[in-house]
């Protein structure tokens, strides 16, 4: 069988090529998974802060006895009493 250098260097070539393209894909799967570990205790640290808040009903609201809004007001009325409702939730 004759012995073709080229064609030897070549197929290391290629075969190099392939062991780097794999680390590469590796090192960046690993750096991702560093960054997903980074990211997760903070992810449930805020969740922990969020303030966990009750419903507001019609009743819940209606205790507070508001004021009644006829809708014969300037623009500047209606947004302050849209402010205290507001408030009362």
């Amino acid at each position: 069988m004759w012995f073709n250098p080229a064609k030897m260097w070549r197929a290391q070539a290629l075969a190099n090529r392939r062991r780097r393209d794999n680390t590469g894909a590796d090192e960046i799967a690993h750096a991702i998974h560093r960054m997903v570990d980074a990211m997760q205790p903070n992810a449930a640290q805020s969740k922990a802060r969020v303030a966990l808040t009750r419903v507001v009903t019609m009743e819940d609201f209606m205790r507070h006895m508001p004021t009644k809004f006829t809708g014969k007001t300037t623009p500047d009325e209606a947004d302050a009493w849209l402010r205290e409702c507001e408030k009362i939730c």
